[in-house]
Formats: C-alpha cells, structure tokens, sequence
C-alpha cells in the first residue's frame, strides 16, 4: 500500500535526510564551517519542519496537498542555506549537495511532474549561484572550482528529471477483466467486472458505477460492497452530475468540505466550500474517489469508497479506471451494432432470395397453371405440361435446399464455380419455365467466381427475366457476357418487351439493384419500345 503514496515517502525521506544532516554536523569536528549558532538553528528548525510535514502527511492528504509548494520553497531554501554554512574545500563526499539536489528534483517530478522538474531546476540553478555570490561578497572563502563543477553537474541532473517526469502522472492500469458471455449482451457481465476489479484495484470496502443512457432519462446503478454485486434503476432526479469538461476525477471529503481535482491535463487542483455529489450522496459516501465516464451510449460516474490511505496518488488511477469503463461499455455497444448490422442484412438477403426464388417462381407457376386450364378446355392432352411443371417444382425445391443450406452453414468463400455454365443451366431453366426463347452469348469460358458471387448472379438474373416477362410482355431474352480487361465481369440482359411507358422513367429494381451493390458494381437501364436492356458491371476480384 505504501508503494502509491507519494506524499508519505517524500515526508519520510525528507526527515531522513534532515536527521542525517544535523548527526554529520554534529559529530564532524571541522562543522559547522561557518556561523555555528546559526547552522545549527537552521538545520534543527528543518527537522522539526520535516517532522511537522511527515505528520501532516499521514494524517491528512488535504493538507498535505496544501502545504506541498510552500514545503518545496523551504526545502529548496534550507539546502542553499545548509550547503554554503557547512561548506568545506574538500567535502564533496560529506556535503548534502546532491542528495538534496536529488530529493527536491525527484519531489517536483513525483508531484508535478515535468513543469515542475523545469521550476525545481531553474529556481536552484539561480538561486545557487544567488547564494555563492552573496556570500563571496560577504568576504568568505568559496572554491570555485568546486562551484562551478555543482552548477555544471545540477544541469544533466536536472535534463535526466524531465524526460524521466515526461509522463506526468499519467498512471497505467491493467484492462478490465473480460467477462464471459456474448459480446453486445453482457452489459451487466461487464460493470459488475469492472466493479471488482475497482475493489482489488483501490483495496476498497465498495465501488458503485451510475450509468445515463442517450434514449433514457434512467440511471442504472451497479453497487458492490464487500463482494455484493446489486443493480437497480432510480429515477433521473438522482442523475449523477457530469463532473465537467475538463474533470478528469476528484478526492473528496463532504463532510469536510474539502476536494481535489484532477483536470484532463492532470492538473489538480484543491477546492473548499461546500459541495455535493449526487451519487455520493445515493450511496451515503461522505468520502471517496469520483471518477468521470464517457462513453458513445451515454455518460457516468465510478465511486469508490473505503479506500484504506486515500490520496491525490488515487487520482490519475481512478480517472483511468473511468476511461476503461467508459471504453468497455462502447465496445459493448460496438459489438451490438454490428450483431443488429449482421441480423438485418441476414433479413434482407433472405427476403431477396424468397422474392426472386420463390415468388418469382410461383408467379410464373400460376401463368402456367392459368395456360394449362385453357389447354384442357380446347381438349389437349396434358400430360406433358404437368410432368414439365413437376420437374420445375423439382429443380425449384433443390434451388430452395441450397438457399436454406447457404444459411445454415454460410457462404464457402473458399471454392469456385464457372458461371457461365450456371448462367447456361439458368436460363435453359428459366426459357422451360416461362415458355420464352432464351440466348447465352459468353467470350470467357470457363469464368470460375466464388460460390457466394454465383448465387448472387444467378438470383439477378432469375429476378431480371421474370420481370422481363411479367412486366414486359416478352416472348425472348438475351444474355451475353464479358470480361474485360480491367478485371470486370460485363452483363447484358435484353428482351423484346414493350418496355417502360414512355411517360414513365425507368424505375431501377430493387432486388437486382441492392445485389449488385453487396457485389460493388454498376447498373445501367436502357429502355425503348422494342425492350429493355440492364447493362451490369461487377468486379471479379471481390468474388473470385
């Protein structure tokens, strides 16, 4: 626990230094070189300091925090003063000089990180050579060989402190603990994860995450306490408060009236006068640790409480803590998009499928079915369209098979079929069932695309002939296909039909519009009184 408070080790390492200072003068017959009375005054009153901070230190963190730029100051100032009083030429080894030098760069890091390192380094390096001119103009005797050799040494000293205080508080905490279950339905899984981990994390007695969602004016809260996980929704007059733009996480104690605040640029900041947090107060936490979470569905707060040594070392943990929840909850979100993205474009398939398998191949049954009627009223024997239409219904239910075992298993991206012998087959197929004339003129032979593209094509040019049909009145369509040298595969589908109205523009079909989109294609419709034509461009290499 004593490894993350910065302000107890300082206050101890502090004292141990001025401890260690005052025995060395005291026992070194040549100390104090200068002005004994006064040595001795200065290095006694800045042990009772250090013990007066180390004090402060363990027994309030709001305090210590206050009083940590004036205790710098003196620190700084007790070292210029100690150094030139017990200076002697030949005590580099005995001369607190680079300890102290040492202590106060590495306080100004462990605190304020670069700036303050920058501040600490400049403010010794003047105020250094200040105190040696001072005290040469006073008539002592200063090696100055020996000072100057210090000045030069504080300077790399001072460089390795700021890249080392270069992170500037920014703590690092392992991920949040995966949960089980099926990403995009385990929201609950997740906070209540993320609740223990906080407990482990801070060796607290209780956690809480509040949670407001963009579609509901509900709070849901996530509470564990001593390992009890409990979730409840409370009305939006308990809203937790949004900390602020640039609030990053907070220390507070309400009984007191007292905080800190760490800003997004890991600025803190100590606050008094009376204040309240919402979800403090729901949870009945006088003190604790507040963090702000952000996240795509909404915003929150993470509340720790309980936590044994509570201190301004906690904050750059809990602001991170608040970033990770806030992170875990958009992948939720993330992934149950992209489940609703996967169930839709399930649906639409397969209702492009039924569309351009099924109803198409029912509309053209009921033609038959009507022509067959008027062939049995004339007397003609009709034997030969029923097994005709019995082996339509045949090769329809295996086309239907293959739909419903494409669904089952998926597309098998990884094999290969030539489609212009599955375009042959289809609009032999498709001439049968709709007693037209069907053509097949193709360049590129054998055209080997995925299985996945095949389906795509043959459904196309399924829904494309019986609409040629139906809405066209057309006794002949044409198929020609080509490959060109872009790596484009090009379709021509044309029919002798009446084509569109010449009052109407041509309407783009839905189903083959929304295939050859999946497929990154084009479509083009040329319409006139002697029929349409559908100019189709897809790129080979996305099915192939």
């Amino acid at each position: 626990m004593l490894i993350r408070r910065t302000p107890k080790i300082l206050a101890m390492s502090r004292a141990i230094l001025a401890t260690a200072f005052l025995a060395a003068v005291w026992v070194e017959p040549s100390q104090p070189r200068h002005t004994a009375g006064l040595a001795y005054t200065v290095l006694a009153l800045y042990l009772g300091w250090s013990a007066l901070m180390a004090t402060i230190s363990w027994r309030s963190w709001w305090w210590d925090f206050r009083f940590a730029r004036a205790g710098h100051a003196i620190d700084i100032t007790v070292l210029l003063a100690a150094v030139f009083l017990t200076e002697t030429g030949n005590g580099d080894f005995s001369s607190p000089f680079t300890a102290f030098t040492a202590f106060l760069l590495i306080t100004a890091s462990l605190r304020w990180g670069r700036k303050g390192v920058v501040t600490t380094a400049l403010v010794l390096l003047i105020g250094y050579g200040i105190a040696g001119g001072v005290v040469y103009r006073l008539g002592a005797a200063i090696d100055a060989y020996q000072f100057c050799r210090r000045l030069i040494y504080m300077i790399p000293l001072s460089l390795m402190m700021v890249w080392l205080g270069a992170d500037e508080r920014v703590a690092r905490l392992a991920g949040i603990p995966e949960p089980g279950g099926i990403p995009g339905k385990r929201r609950k899984q997740v906070l209540a994860a993320a609740l223990s981990f906080a407990r482990r994390t801070f060796h607290s007695r209780g956690a809480a995450i509040a949670v407001v969602t963009s579609e509901e004016p509900w709070v849901d809260l996530y509470r564990d306490i001593d390992g009890v996980f409990t979730h409840e929704r409370i009305g939006p007059e308990a809203c937790p408060e949004d900390l602020g733009p640039d609030i990053d996480a907070t220390l507070f104690d309400i009984t007191r009236s007292r905080r800190i605040v760490s800003f997004t640029d890991h600025h803190l900041v100590p606050m008094g006068g009376p204040f309240a947090y919402a979800l403090a107060e729901t949870c009945e936490v006088p003190r604790g640790l507040l963090g702000r979470i952000t996240s795509a569905s909404g915003h929150g707060q993470v509340l720790v409480w309980g936590v044994p040594d509570a201190g301004i070392d906690d904050l750059p943990t809990i602001g991170v803590l608040g970033r990770e929840i806030g992170l875990a909850l958009d992948r939720e979100e993330m992934a149950l998009l992209a489940q609703s993205i996967a169930v839709s474009r399930v649906r639409n398939a397969l209702a492009r499928d039924l569309h351009d398998n099924v109803a198409q191949f029912l509309a053209g049954t009921l033609f038959r079915l009507e022509a067959l009627r008027r062939w049995i009223r004339e007397g003609g024997d009709p034997d030969a369209e029923i097994l005709a239409m019995r082996e339509a219904l045949r090769n329809e239910q295996s086309e239907l098979r293959l739909v419903i075992d494409r669904l089952r298993r998926g597309v098998e991206g990884d094999r290969a079929t030539d489609i212009v012998a599955e375009l042959e087959t289809l609009m032999a197929e498709m001439g049968n069932h709709w007693r037209i004339a069907t053509t097949l003129n193709a360049d590129c032979r054998p055209l080997p695309v995925s299985i996945g593209m095949a389906h795509e094509l043959r459904q196309l040019v399924r829904e494309a002939v019986a609409n040629a049909v139906r809405h066209g009145q057309c006794n002949r369509v044409d198929l020609v296909l080509e490959r060109t040298q872009e790596g484009l595969l090009q379709i021509s589908i044309g029919d002798n039909g009446h084509g569109f109205p010449a009052t109407n523009r041509a309407q783009r079909p839905r189903s083959i519009s929304e295939r050859i989109e999946a497929l990154g294609g084009q479509l083009r419709i040329a319409s006139c009184t002697t029929g349409v034509r559908l100019d189709i461009e897809v790129p080979l290499p996305i099915a192939a």
